[in-house]
């Protein structure tokens, strides 16, 4: 039977065990939905008839419409009993995916993964308040959180394990009818465990009215369009396009309409008075340099796939020893947290474990890699991203006042939306800049007065010929040194990129290790998470 913190949401003769399997099965399709297809992009880009970078944009949305949608869904929550609710957008969600499954069109991908990412909220939520339920009351806020970002976070390797298999044996829009099956046993299972008349509406019913759809828009908008600019501005030469300046002009304008907004309503839809606290500002820096310290990991696939030979089916396998680190570092950090321990210390071996990592890549890109070499690395990699995801979300959203919580919760989401992009367009500028500078270098030497140059085409070209190639071995050699040129400029901006992204996380641990007062504030906030 459920115990006494169960008992009132689910029916008398289920276990606390089987709640949890069901939270899981219900959570973690829902999870991996923010990347589903991201293992995929070529998959998806032949597809829809598109870009790379356009596959990007569909995966941003999806998490710009999670930020928009944030303080609105807690009315739709508030207004229907839980489970017609969670029976709605099971059934909306069934036909979103639906719709994809039958049509090509990035328009519709673009728009109906926008609605995705709104839905999304409403299992996001009930699954949240399912795991703050399984802990006690003085805790339930850091292990809920704890359990939470680890479940987001860990998804991503079965997500791209499932991708492999997918994009492998049936065409793309296949992903949209996996992700209807994927939902289905959890739901059922959610729904068989739960009360008849559940109703987890912490205030009852709310008349469902004052949703500030004005500030919804006008948040959207200036997000949507600081996307465009970070994903397409390298694509159109940043300023000097027409396009990308209107865009930004338009951004500015629709940030003031916002922010003037907000700061004249009394039921703000984000109460910008988060910022006037000291500690949620150091919070939403660390925030920052934390998703740029983790880095976009398509500069590593680029390298397991070009160096390592690995297929996305052992890129996915590989990926769940990264899926074991955020856990670790998830429930270490959670330990620690709980324990009082000063929060410098954990944020300083958060970002040296992503030194580590870092550091550790720049050796393994230095010598010819085996599968094995790459495990370390990505576990220091997800014991970073755990440890230091909790450890600063706690701090943010506990260095404010009781009653603005929720809005250092929301400005939090669109803060990691941001750096979640503009690291995207980060690596996407150092790809095409540094391959560009060492494939200029590499063509300086690459001339008929290189005797090492002339030795690597006559080999080809000899291999070639052993083949029986005899006729096209001149070409064909040639071809195949301009592979292994472009193999090793991909590999040099990856060392360019880790060893950037070391430095920048060395003197970030020095900013930690040497800005004054944190031990205060520190104490302050275990004091409000642990009643003494």
């Amino acid at each position: 039977m459920p115990s006494a913190k169960n008992s009132d949401v689910f029916k008398s003769w289920v276990p606390d065990w089987l709640i949890l399997v069901g939270i899981f099965l219900f959570l973690i399709p829902i999870a991996s939905v923010l990347g589903i297809y991201m293992a995929g992009i070529n998959s998806a880009a032949s597809y829809y008839g598109i870009d790379a970078i356009d596959v990007r944009l569909s995966v941003v949305i999806f998490y710009l419409a999670i930020v928009c949608a944030f303080p609105i869904e807690k009315h739709f929550f508030n207004r229907f009993s839980s489970r017609p609710y969670l029976v709605g957008c099971a059934l909306i969600y069934v036909a979103i995916n639906l719709i994809l499954y039958s049509t090509s069109s990035f328009a519709v991908l673009l728009i109906l993964r926008f609605l995705g990412g709104v839905l999304s909220l409403s299992f996001i939520g009930i699954s949240f308040s399912m795991i703050f339920r399984q802990f006690h009351a003085q805790r339930s806020r850091v292990l809920g959180y704890a359990t939470l970002y680890s479940s987001l976070f860990a998804t991503a390797p079965l997500a791209q394990i499932l991708d492999a298999y997918v994009f492998t044996e049936y065409d793309f829009n296949t992903i949209f009818l996996v992700k209807i099956y994927a939902l289905i046993p959890g739901l059922l299972l959610f729904l068989f465990l739960l009360k008849p008349k559940i109703d987890l509406r912490p205030e009852g019913k709310i008349p469902f009215k004052n949703v500030d759809w004005k500030s919804f828009v006008l948040l959207a908008t200036p997000l949507i369009l600081i996307a465009y600019i970070l994903l397409y501005g390298q694509y159109y030469h940043w300023f000097k396009s027409i396009r990308i300046t209107f865009c930004m002009i338009a951004f500015v304008f629709f940030t003031m309409l916002f922010v003037i907004r907000q700061l004249k309503l009394k039921e703000p839809y984000i109460d910008l008075g988060v910022f006037k606290t000291r500690n949620f500002r150091i919070g939403m820096l660390l925030l920052i340099a934390f998703y740029f310290a983790k880095g976009d990991t398509s500069a590593l696939y680029g390298f397991f796939g070009n160096s390592v030979n690995l297929d996305m089916y052992n890129q996915g396998y590989v990926m769940l020893i990264n899926a074991v680190g955020i856990i670790v570092g998830a429930a270490l950090s959670a330990r620690f947290i709980l324990a009082k321990m000063n929060i410098r210390l954990i944020w300083i071996t958060g970002f040296a474990a992503l030194l580590g990592y870092h550091l550790l890549s720049l050796n393994v890109l230095a010598n010819q890699a085996e599968m094995s070499d790459l495990l370390l690395p990505l576990f220091l990699q997800g014991f970073g991203n755990g440890s230091l995801i909790l450890s600063i979300v706690m701090f943010y959203v506990t260095a404010v006042p009781p009653n603005i919580g929720f809005s250092a919760s929301v400005t939090g989401v669109a803060f990691r939306f941001f750096t979640f992009t503009a690291s995207m367009a980060l690596v996407s500028f150092m790809s095409l800049h540094q391959q560009k500078v060492h494939q200029q270098s590499f063509a300086e030497h690459l001339t008929a007065d290189n005797p090492i140059a002339m030795q690597h085409i006559a080999e080809y070209s000899q291999a070639l010929q052993q083949e029986g190639n005899l006729v096209e071995s001149p070409n064909a050699s040639n071809a195949l040194l301009s592979r292994e040129v472009a193999k090793q400029t991909n590999l040099m901006f990856v060392r360019d990129y880790f060893i950037y992204m070391s430095v920048f996380i060395g003197f970030v641990m020095l900013a930690i290790a040497l800005i004054p007062h944190f031990h205060y504030h520190i104490r302050k906030i275990g004091a409000k998470l642990i009643p003494v």
